[in-house]
């Protein structure tokens, strides 16, 4: 079944390159096809690829098989298009496509599919390749051992440089080689050696003489997380998996940790404003009320405790109305001072630069900023309000009440991020609607409760 192009938010550089494959497809141009997909990265096929017609879109994929870049354009694809397109592929390419591509991009082609398809793709491929992609399949997700690719050249350690150059020779994925990675005769890892190292290195040396002996790896159940904190630490392009008996596993490539980094961002940014991952600009209507109303109603069971705290205090609010236009300023204050102080806490959650151990010292510092910036802001507020209500017990108690509430932002900012990793759930996803309540609730209680005391002392 032919499928139009899509019609609706694509750039014009996706448009020209659609019209001008479609050209070249109609004059069956494939010479120069060939060099423009030799040339072009597969993320910039991607967006071509669902306005093409299915017959145009074959033929393109043909030649995406043949340079070894199909599945990693398809998988450039968002949800939506990968499953039409996918949809349209028979088995046959599907397994073709499997075959040319790198292991790790064959495996998470292959996890888009269902169960039955995805068998009957692996039953195609053969019983070697079929089990390589089946040992990926079945790794625990979101693991090191789900991310790698276990494609990789390593060399024994006994093996001369010369040797080595000429085994580098006939690798056939040059792309994804960054290091050289030395095994003993067991397999386990002994030592790595950079591609730098080995030109220059003398042809008749041994790899065990030139060979780095202290090699940053990761365990094969090591979370994303944790191996992009590697690269980023020592600024590698790979990273070895090993398993518990440090024998070499699989590779992790550092195009896969991007894509880790790119979605935990992604994912952070939609749960601390409390939405789904799942959603997008283009999710029907339905399924966005469906993922966002859990969500806005706790929000709502939290305002409901807020509005508890200003009804304890209604009496005071009668007997001085002016506090009611002030509220909104020092909970408001609190709220933003306390997404200040969880932003910064999930992101060193995210990084590793803190824990539930080593996380109450920057608490602590997040207190006193607080405290800074209580006593700063709350200064200008109480100048502001002095000098345009004249009511200069109101603009003390400003005052007061901003300092001690920024103090509560500053440590349930870190607290709840701390706690809801401890015990197991995503910092990112609920600790916004808490730190709002605690900064509401504290805001409307120190305001109000200053205001009470205050009435009683002054305004008999």
């Amino acid at each position: 079944m032919n499928r139009a192009p899509a019609p609706a938010n694509v750039s014009p550089s996706a448009r020209s390159y659609q019209q001008l494959l479609t050209k070249l497809l109609r004059h069956s141009a494939f010479p120069q096809l060939r060099r423009i997909v030799e040339k072009t990265l597969p993320a910039d096929f991607a967006p071509v690829l669902p306005l093409l017609l299915e017959e145009d879109r074959n033929r393109v994929l043909s030649l995406l098989i043949e340079a070894g870049k199909a599945a990693r354009a398809l998988l450039e694809l968002d949800e939506t298009d990968l499953d039409a397109i996918l949809g349209d592929l028979d088995d046959n390419t599907l397994s073709a496509i499997c075959s040319s591509s790198a292991p790790d991009d064959a495996a998470d082609l292959l996890d888009a599919l269902d169960d039955e398809r995805r068998h009957s793709v692996l039953a195609l491929l053969g019983a070697a390749q079929g089990a390589k992609l089946e040992s990926l399949l079945e790794g625990e997700e979101e693991t090191a051992g789900s991310l790698m690719n276990i494609d990789f050249l390593a060399l024994e350690e006994e093996v001369t440089i010369a040797e080595a150059i000429e085994s580098i020779r006939h690798y056939p994925r040059k792309e994804s080689f960054f290091y050289v990675y030395c095994v003993d005769a067991e397999g386990h890892l002994v030592g790595v050696l950079s591609l730098r190292s080995l030109i220059l290195a003398d042809p008749d040396a041994q790899l065990k003489s030139m060979m780095v002996q202290t090699v940053v790896r990761t365990q094969v159940d090591s979370t994303p997380e944790e191996v992009a904190q590697l690269v980023s630490k020592y600024d590698l392009l790979s990273v070895p998996v090993v398993d518990l008996q440090n024998r070499l596993v699989g590779v992790v490539t550092v195009d896969d940790i991007i894509d880790v980094i790119q979605e935990q961002a992604e994912e952070d940014l939609l749960h601390l404003a409390g939405v789904n991952v799942s959603e997008s600009v283009t999710s029907r209507a339905r399924e966005s009320f469906r993922l966002r109303f859990p969500w806005l109603a706790i929000n709502l069971a939290t305002a409901f405790l807020a509005s508890s705290v200003v009804r304890v205090f209604q009496g005071t609010i009668e007997r001085w109305a002016a506090l009611a236009v002030f509220m909104p300023i020092v909970a408001g204050m609190g709220g933003n001072a306390g997404t200040q102080t969880l932003t910064v806490f999930v992101r060193g959650l995210a990084l590793g630069e803190i824990d539930w151990q080593s996380g109450w010292r920057p608490i602590w510092k997040e207190v006193l900023v607080g405290f800074g910036n209580g006593a700063a802001n709350g200064l200008l507020t109480m100048l502001v309000v002095g000098i345009w209500t004249h009511d200069w017990v109101l603009a003390t108690i400003l005052f007061a009440a901003m300092i001690f509430n920024l103090i509560i932002a500053g440590a349930a900012g870190g607290i709840v991020p701390l706690i809801l990793e401890k015990f197991g759930y995503d910092p990112a996803i609920a600790s916004s609607i808490f730190v709002t309540t605690f900064t509401d609730v504290g805001g409307f209680f120190s305001f109000l409760g200053l205001a009470t005391v205050a009435i009683h002392l002054f305004k008999h």
